[in-house]
């Protein structure tokens, strides 16, 4: 069972004028919601704060915080333990065409819903994910790069590449380079160390690619570096894992550059420094 609510009301149903529906004019946040609470809230709120300008929307931390507030007061006690919420920040209505609203007619929208958790999260966080390589190519814009904005067309198109026969699919950028998951950020050990790909062209800076790089990456004593990462270096990666907000921290078992992968010690520590550290966040 669902639920939303639109700037604090309960609502299941968006205006036909609103730029988010018609130009992907927005952004959007989803957040694991565990035991009534969301482990890593602030960082998700820290996000769309330090990119809806970027976006020409303006928006304030007491907006956030009061819609998501009112969301989860509308769950039921079981619905509180366990699911995602959704955050959508849309410009609202206004403007004419592809014009921004005025300043004195600018009103952004919030949508915060609620969606039941996946039932194989759990499976995949211990026996790990295959995944495929995607013939979609992401595009170069530095300007969007890692914002996690409304226009996810090309993870649409990546997405309608495969059925059921793989959990998820590498993405590539026009240049040949690693950048993600259709899904979610990538992390890979190579012979010179873990790595994971530069985000300043292409991609999403995920919340918890955020949290393994500022801190669960030294927490155990392990050195990562963000880096162009090619196909041909995948053929020597001896450990890969995919994060997320949401999933967490996920092994990845096979894929076509690699073959086979088992998972490694690296990554095993890694989900043990999540599970234990002081955002709660299950593993």
């Amino acid at each position: 069972m669902t639920y939303s609510v639109i700037d604090g009301t309960a609502a299941d149903s968006l205006a036909l004028t609103d730029r988010g529906g018609a130009y992907g004019h927005g952004l959007f946040e989803t957040m694991l919601l565990h035991h009534g609470a969301l482990p890593l809230r602030q960082l998700h709120s820290e996000r769309i704060l330090r990119d809806a300008p970027t976006l020409g929307i303006k928006i304030a931390a007491e907006q956030l915080d009061s819609s998501i507030e009112s969301l989860i007061g509308g769950l039921s006690p079981e619905q509180r333990q366990f699911g995602i919420v959704k955050v959508i920040v849309t410009a609202g209505s206004g403007g004419r065409g592809y014009a921004s609203p005025s300043a004195t007619e600018a009103a952004p929208r919030i949508i915060a819903q609620y969606f039941p958790l996946a039932t194989d999260l759990k499976t995949q966080r211990q026996q790990g994910i295959s995944l495929t390589e995607c013939h979609y190519r992401l595009p170069h814009n530095p300007v969007l790069a890692g914002i996690k904005h409304l226009n996810r067309l090309d993870q649409v198109m990546a997405r309608s590449e495969w059925a059921d026969e793989y959990d998820d699919g590498m993405m590539f950028s026009t240049g040949g380079s690693l950048i993600e998951t259709t899904r979610a950020n990538l992390f890979i050990k190579l012979s010179s160390g873990w790595v994971t790909p530069c985000l300043d062209q292409a991609g999403v800076c995920g919340v918890m690619r955020e949290l393994l790089i500022d801190q669960l990456f030294a927490s155990v004593g392990l050195k990562v570096q963000q880096a162009s990462v090619s196909r041909e270096q995948l053929h020597s990666a001896t450990e890969l894992f995919t994060c997320s907000s949401v999933r967490g921290i996920v092994p990845v078992i096979s894929t076509p550059s690699t073959g086979s992968l088992a998972i490694g010690r690296d990554t095993r520590l890694l989900q043990s420094a999540l599970q234990n550290n002081d955002q709660g966040f299950p593993c």
